[in-house]
């Protein structure tokens, strides 16, 4: 099975790269053909991981080739009105804002709104939308056109005018009713991020809404790239990055609870805070890559753990084939993920041997997991980070030690006031000064790492050189679990903390 779904991350990627024709996957087909009637066991493992190939290249071939008519509108670059309504949170940019709009007359698509920060539309509301829609361009290498398309995005609409529609707009059945239970989301979650807001001092709120709700909208230029420039940026953002290091750390936190329910506990947050952020694509991903790190561990086994991480990268891939191309938040997620699963056993066994004098072995475990969690995360995700943004943040390793074991109790504490906020005022104030405290912490250290001579360096790394760094990252890992950390690996995943 592991090599069926390898083949077909393969197939995609291929495809998502390189044109591939018709002839060719009738050549592997053929090739496939030979294989599978050898009675040889190696050639029947190889036939199998090429007809997985050939799945993701149909599959990737079929997305990618279908028609937008909003593209084709565009491409007119004529004035038009347009009604739907919008379909995403509004993001402050350095020059505006920026919101989605999904179209329904007079062709169906979604649109990206680049507009002024004074005009912030709320998820849901049905608008006329008059200006000339443009075709994304790429530019200095960018492949911007497959940015946008990896979430359905095929037109850009500058400064629109806006009005709202006096006749009732018909949209299908399916549309209407995921609308109308995220209109209802956002409703829960607007009114919980207000009374926090009424509670915590800025700029803390703005920061605690963003990690807790994923509301970005209220976040400052200046915060955002302080965060930036300390490589902390996935804890402002709900990512699977991000998602995956919280998950791990509340397993740590939650393990006084036994194995078993300190994951099923941890498997019931992050669904609950799924749902409560409105539940948008880039956030279901996240959750799933959240909850696959600690399925895999649970597991025990790295290969049951292997096949768990390959096929929710399959499955994802399955969905939207685009993924594995142009969204490098899918592709951090997934590398903290195998650097968790695979990374983070190895160096626990490195630090217990290094902190065995420390007797309080609650306090120890739970160190040692945060530790290697986050070491073990960053070290998989610093060649993708030097390809995609030639940027390297000296300080993110210490930065994020000390910030991420306060990341659960911030966005715990910053929850608790916004439901106290609605129910007992006073005790949403008590709580919302504690929360005020810890985020206010956070945000020192970061701010202070940021201000920091020689905090971020120019370090661009090519494609080869990447593919070399996790090549050799992977061949390591393979003979050292096949020689020396099998069995250190496969205790530690038994009784890893985490879990």
């Amino acid at each position: 099975m592991q090599l069926a779904l390898v083949g077909f991350l393969v197939g995609v990627g291929i495809s998502s790269f390189f044109a591939i024709h018709a002839w060719v996957l009738w050549a592997i087909a053929f090739v496939v053909s030979v294989l599978m009637a050898s009675r040889h066991q190696r050639e029947v493992l190889i036939g199998i991981m090429l007809i997985g190939v050939v799945l993701g290249i149909v599959r990737t071939n079929y997305v990618m080739s279908q028609p937008s008519d909003l593209w084709d509108l565009a491409g007119a670059k004529k004035s038009v009105t347009m009604t739907g309504f919008v379909d995403g949170d509004f993001e402050l940019t350095k020059s505006g804002g920026r919101w989605r709009f999904q179209a329904i007359k007079p062709v169906s698509g979604r649109i990206l709104v680049l507009g002024s920060s004074e005009v912030r539309p709320r998820y849901g509301q049905i608008y006329e939308l008059t200006g000339t829609p443009q075709q994304p361009k790429n530019s200095g290498g960018f492949d911007y056109i497959g940015y946008l398309a990896k979430d359905g995005i095929h037109a850009q609409m500058f400064y629109p005018k806006f009005d709202v529609p006096t006749d009732k707009i018909e949209m299908p059945f399916f549309m209407r009713t995921l609308r109308w239970i995220k209109i209802n989301l956002a409703f829960v979650r607007d009114a919980l991020a207000e009374s926090l807001a009424r509670f915590v001092p800025e700029t803390e709120a703005s920061f605690l809404n963003g990690i807790i709700y994923g509301i970005r909208g209220t976040i400052s230029q200046a915060l955002t790239d302080a965060f930036a420039r300390t490589g902390t940026s996935h804890i402002l953002a709900i990512s699977g990055y991000n998602i995956t290091i919280i998950a791990a750390v509340l397993g740590a936190i939650l393990a006084r609870f036994g194995r078993t329910r300190a994951y099923w506990l941890t498997l019931i947050g992050i669904v609950a805070f799924t749902l409560m952020v409105g539940a948008s694509a880039s956030v279901v991903r996240a959750a799933i890559m959240g909850i696959l790190a600690i399925t895999a561990i649970q597991l025990g086994r790295a290969s049951h753990a292997g096949t768990a991480i390959l096929l929710s990268a399959s499955l994802m891939a399955l969905y939207n084939p685009r993924l594995i191309r142009w969204d490098v938040g899918f592709q951090l997620s997934f590398l903290a993920v195998v650097g968790i699963v695979y990374l983070a056993p190895i160096i626990s066994q490195f630090f217990e041997k290094l902190f065995f004098k420390i007797h309080a072995k609650k306090f120890k475990a739970v160190f040692i997991s945060i530790l290697a969690t986050t070491i073990s995360a960053n070290i998989m995700v610093l060649p993708l980070i030097l390809f995609t943004f030639g940027v390297f943040a000296v300080y993110t390793l210490p930065v994020n030690l000390l910030v991420l074991p306060l990341v659960p109790l911030a966005m715990l504490l910053g929850f608790i006031t916004s439901i106290a906020g609605l129910i007992l005022p006073f005790a949403g104030l008590l709580v919302g000064q504690i929360a005020w405290l810890i985020s206010a912490l956070m945000l020192l250290v970061i701010r202070t790492a940021s201000a920091l001579p020689h905090a971020t360096l120019q370090a661009e790394m090519d494609a080869p050189t990447m593919l070399a760094c996790y090549v050799t990252l992977a061949v390591w890992l393979w003979f050292g679990y096949r020689n020396n950390y099998v069995g250190a690996v496969n205790s530690s995943l038994k009784c890893n903390s985490l879990c």
